[in-house]
């Protein structure tokens, strides 16, 4: 991806994002915990190095990227690789206190790591329905705003929720991220909104 792309990602998914998590925790515990975002263009660059080393490393490790490098690897592992960045780079920053720190706060970097990805598959699936014509799929992915998700049983986290506590927890216990595992949930909640949408229409 060139940097220009990225740019507009970020612009478009990342920083916003982390917008979306830092005004989400009250302001109350962020003065308490001095939590601060960055998104300037300085965190941009940081984070585009980051990513692009994380991409590398997946095409070297499990794609044939051909004689002059020209396969190139899909929108559900760019993603996943901007989520491996997002461990590594942490855009929400906080002080740790003596007591117990709020999982909101903790769980922060996780959340921009995850919505991150989502926000920006949302812009890959309204670029392929545009670039396939599909006005009302487009329209209506557009009239959405966002991704929804799988409802879960009762009395269990949110299928978001879930998702979050579960890269905070492989990460906090030094376990390595699966790129390829996270790519693969990543396509089914992409299938899973183009079918609400399908059946929307039908």
């Amino acid at each position: 991806m060139e940097k220009e792309t990225f740019k507009y990602i970020w612009k478009q998914g990342i920083a916003k994002s982390a917008q979306d998590v830092f005004d989400g925790i009250d302001p109350g515990l962020r003065k308490e915990y001095s939590v601060s975002i960055d998104i300037s263009d300085a965190m941009c660059e940081r984070l585009y190095y980051q990513y692009d080393e994380v991409r590398c490393l997946v095409r070297e490790k499990y794609f044939d990227i051909g004689q002059n490098g020209e396969n190139r690897i899909d929108g559900h592992k760019i993603c996943a690789c901007i989520t491996a960045s997002l461990l590594n780079v942490r855009m929400i920053n906080y002080e740790a206190a003596a007591k117990e720190i709020p999982m909101k706060v903790v769980y922060a970097n996780y959340e921009v790591a995850f919505l991150s990805a989502i926000y920006v598959m949302y812009l890959f699936l309204l670029s392929d329905f545009e670039r396939d014509g599909k006005k009302k799929c487009y329209d209506e992915l557009k009239k959405q705003a966002t991704f929804v998700f799988p409802e879960t049983n009762t009395g269990h986290d949110t299928y978001v929720q879930g998702r979050v506590k579960t890269l905070a927890l492989n990460d906090l216990c030094g376990n390595d991220f699966d790129i390829l595992t996270y790519a693969d949930m990543l396509f089914w909640i992409e299938w899973y909104n183009k079918e609400q949408i399908y059946n929307k229409l039908l």
